[in-house]
């Protein structure tokens, strides 16, 4: 007997759980296929609703961005799909001579030192770093020097593995590809360097602010379950004074009231929460830190860009000159 006692202390709450969930359900269903007066269905406060609209509209906004946000996350989103780089362009004496003549390039300058390397630690799979690698691959059977800048002092560093001994450096197009090849390595660090910053200070915190709009909208399911719950006991109530049960009457009036006290204090607490989502200055603070890595990396990227640009059209000018001189 004291067996039977504890079972049904145990699962009489689950029962009255199923319950509550069938009389909310039963409830909904009679009023979507229109078996409730539109005056037994209790009407939320206006301000509740305004502020739903306007949570759903934030929400359907954090989605939207928050998709394409993450797309920086993905080192390679700007990889070509269809491109197959050669073995040649990912080995080690590739990434040797862009380090090599990044080196080259530093010195005497107020550039940040570059040390060179034999083996790149990884091959970066960005579209910078892939022309990085076809124009040094390309400058390399030009006859480049793999380990020094045409027109600078040879630079004191290893050869690098399995590379042959280099041609004489004598293609203008050759030096021109070397200067390309390490603009567009610096190009691709460069990038990486905004992505990460993008998805430490945007995607992380863009993200959870997401959590908290969960937060509002499960609170926003509690009133619908209330407001539900509550009309369920009102229909109940109704239903018994027009059969007359006296009986039944005084505890149908008691679960009424519950059912207000609960509906009010879930109201309450999603009007809370769903102003907090609406008030936190998190999304434009996220926005403004996004907004900065893409300035810093443009503006960096103008920078260089215009630098190899210059350089490019003096060396352009210098080869015109020869090949007209040449043809008398």
């Amino acid at each position: 007997m004291d067996q039977w006692k504890k079972f049904t202390s145990n699962v009489g709450p689950q029962f009255q759980n199923i319950g509550k969930t069938f009389g909310n359900l039963n409830q909904q269903a009679r009023e979507r296929f229109g078996a409730v007066d539109q005056e037994d269905i209790t009407e939320l406060p206006q301000e509740y609703k305004d502020l739903e609209r306007r949570v759903d509209a934030l929400k359907s906004a954090h989605t939207g961005l928050m998709k394409v946000a993450k797309v920086y996350e993905t080192e390679s989103y700007d990889y070509p799909t269809q491109l197959q780089e050669s073995i040649t362009q990912l080995s080690a004496s590739v990434g040797h001579s862009v380090t090599s003549w990044a080196a080259s390039a530093t010195r005497g300058t107020n550039l940040p030192k570059v040390s060179p390397t034999a083996r790149p630690e990884k091959v970066n799979k960005t579209l910078h770093h892939a022309l990085s690698r076809a124009a040094a691959s390309g400058a390399l059977q030009l006859g480049a020097d793999p380990s020094n800048l045409s027109g600078l002092p040879k630079l004191d560093t290893a050869q690098a593995p399995g590379s042959e001994t280099p041609l004489k450096d004598d293609s203008k197009l050759g030096e021109a590809l070397q200067k390309f090849a390490i603009a567009e390595d610096r190009l691709g660090n460069a990038r990486l360097t905004q992505d990460n910053q993008i998805t430490q200070g945007f995607n992380v915190p863009f993200n959870s602010f997401g959590a908290q709009i969960q937060l509002a909208m499960k609170a926003r399911q509690s009133v619908t379950d209330a407001r539900l719950h509550l009309d369920s006991w009102k229909q109940s109530l109704k239903s018994a004074e027009n059969a007359g049960a006296a009986a039944k009457l005084e505890q149908y009036r008691g679960e009424v009231e519950q059912a207000e006290d609960k509906l009010v204090a879930a109201t309450e607490e999603a009007i809370s929460l769903m102003k907090q989502v609406l008030e936190n200055p998190e999304p434009i603070k996220s926005l403004s830190a996004f907004v900065k890595a893409q300035a810093e990396y443009h503006a960096a990227a103008a920078e260089l860009l215009s630098s190899v640009q210059q350089e490019l059209a003096q060396l352009a000018t210098s080869v015109e000159s020869d090949y007209r001189l040449s043809r008398g």
